[in-house]
């Protein structure tokens, strides 16, 4: 079985004004570059809200199931669980609209 072989004509050499891509740096420059741009920071606000959320969101459920089998409905783990998965679903909730919040407040601040 024979193959084909591609064989370059000169109309299909790249022009002289297209640029290729930049060649790949060395580690040592990548590092310089990333340290005069480090890209975008991510604020300190969001980072905490972030952090919050997600121990809330930990937490909430569990902490709730437990307290709602030991103490309010002993022995019920249906009711627990059900109390537990209303909560998960108000973190998720209220986080969505702090994020929606948040987003909003943003778009004000570039119309001033």
């Amino acid at each position: 079985m024979a193959t084909r072989r591609n064989v370059k004509s000169p109309s299909d050499e790249k022009p002289d004004n297209v640029s290729s891509p930049p060649p790949v740096l060395p580690k040592a420059m990548q590092a310089e570059r990333m340290k005069n741009n480090p890209g975008p920071s991510i604020p300190r606000e969001v980072l905490l809200k972030l952090f919050g959320f997600t121990v809330a969101m930990l937490f909430g459920p569990i902490g709730c199931y437990y307290l709602t089998t030991t103490y309010i409905f002993p022995g019920s783990t249906v009711l627990g669980a059900s109390i537990a998965a209303v909560v998960a679903n108000v973190v998720l909730v209220l986080f969505i609209l702090v994020a929606m919040k948040e987003d909003d407040g943003e778009e004000t601040k570039k119309d001033k």
